[in-house]
């Protein structure tokens, strides 16, 4: 009995073993498949790079930050066909709604999620400052669309617009060229209306032209008589001011009902349709720093000429306006890092050193970025605009 009940027990046992090694066998082989040596994060496919696109492209920044999602959208399905050294590029695009806060979530989202190589994004220089923590946060190569002092970038971090110093001086050489010596400045008080003071106090100093008076208002604010009515006894020869739509179209619109007849340059920050169906004919006569893109009709025939029309008639075709500057922006941004997975630099690390070295010729300008000139990009690709009756003419 004792023997049949040892036999018994043994079986039992070696039974239980098998079971166990079996189970545990499964699990291991289960694993080995999700994160072995070939296994890619949730969201990657070995024959696929990704992208991150964070852009505004609803809130008030929406009126820039549309033509950025656009170009995204189209440059996805031209990606589509194409092939880099045997593998795929996906773009992952997202709206932050005009939400800095937003726009670090959906960062740290796309890197945990679908474990993208880089990031193209930030409509807005605040959004684009929040993201530039999480790309160094994570090692991750970021072009920035929103204009960043040179101080604040940091080592992962390039930027697609030119530097406020490039935009600011086709002020100053308007200034100089009209004889205009005094000027009264206007800035919101937001990231980007900030920036642009401190730059242009010392260009204004180095080329004798006198600030005469500096007013800003608040971004959300609806009426901004006060600060015209202001400067107006302050007699500057023309006013500038440093805003994106809504407060610019807001400000324009109170010049011309105050019948401020000095020149007002608006910033880059405007040179969109969102701005020009904002102040309609309240704005025609209002000059802005803009892109050669908003006004291809008016160009000569030329290389440059012909990389813009490459550019925005696919784009015009597809979604029946012209992108401007931002949609330029986030063309050139995306390319450059296309450019740099063209030339094998698959990995986060290698696009990052791509880009602090980038030689490309955008529609936005020429890029020749290094690692202490991370806004390297000319004023090649600039025009002074005027708000017509029908729409951008050239100066």
């Amino acid at each position: 009995m004792r023997k049949n009940s040892w036999v018994w027990s043994f079986l039992v046992i070696c039974l239980s073993v098998f079971v166990i090694a079996g189970c545990s066998g499964g699990s291991q082989q289960t694993e080995g498949e999700n994160s072995g040596g070939d296994a890619k994060p949730s969201g990657e496919s070995s024959d696929t790079i990704k992208i991150g696109v964070i852009v505004a492209e609803t809130g008030p920044a929406s009126a820039l930050g549309k033509p950025e999602v656009d170009v995204a959208r189209l440059l996805n399905k031209q990606l589509k066909d194409k092939d880099f050294n045997g593998k795929k590029v996906e773009l992952i695009i997202e709206d932050y709604e005009t939400d800095d806060t937003n726009a670090v979530v959906l960062m740290k989202k796309m890197i945990s999620e679908h474990n993208v190589t880089a990031v193209v994004g930030g409509t807005q220089t605040s959004t684009s400052v929040a993201l530039m923590g999480v790309a160094a946060e994570n090692k991750i190569p970021l072009v920035a669309l929103g204009v960043l002092n040179n101080d604040q970038f940091n080592e992962y971090t390039v930027q697609a617009p030119q530097s406020n110093e490039t935009v600011l001086q086709n002020v100053i050489d308007y200034l100089k060229d009209n004889n205009i010596d005094s000027v009264a400045w206007i800035n919101a008080r937001d990231g980007f209306g900030q920036t642009g003071l401190p730059v242009f106090e010392g260009m204004a100093k180095e080329n004798g032209i006198e600030i005469v008076a500096k007013e800003d208002f608040d971004a959300e604010a609806t009426d901004m008589t006060v600060q015209l009515t202001k400067i107006k006894p302050k007699n500057p020869g023309a006013i500038i001011i440093w805003s994106r739509p809504p407060g610019a179209g807001i400000i324009a619109k109170n010049y011309s009902q105050l019948g401020i007849d000095v020149p007002m340059i608006q910033s880059h920050a405007v040179s969109n349709q969102g701005f020009l169906d904002q102040v309609g004919a309240d704005g025609v006569g209002v000059l802005v720093l803009g892109s050669k893109l908003n006004v291809l009709d008016s160009l000569e025939d030329n290389e440059q000429t012909q990389l813009f029309k490459d550019f925005a008639e696919p784009f015009i075709e597809e979604y029946d306006y012209n992108p401007g500057p931002f949609g330029g922006y986030a063309y050139d941004g995306i390319q450059m890092v296309l450019q740099a997975i063209s030339e094998g630099n698959t990995d986060s690390e290698s696009i990052k050193k791509y880009l602090e070295t980038i030689s490309y010729k955008g529609v936005t300008g020429t890029y020749n970025l290094s690692p202490d000139n991370r806004n390297g990009v000319e004023g090649d690709g600039m025009a002074i605009l005027k708000v017509g009756e029908s729409g951008w003419e050239l100066e």
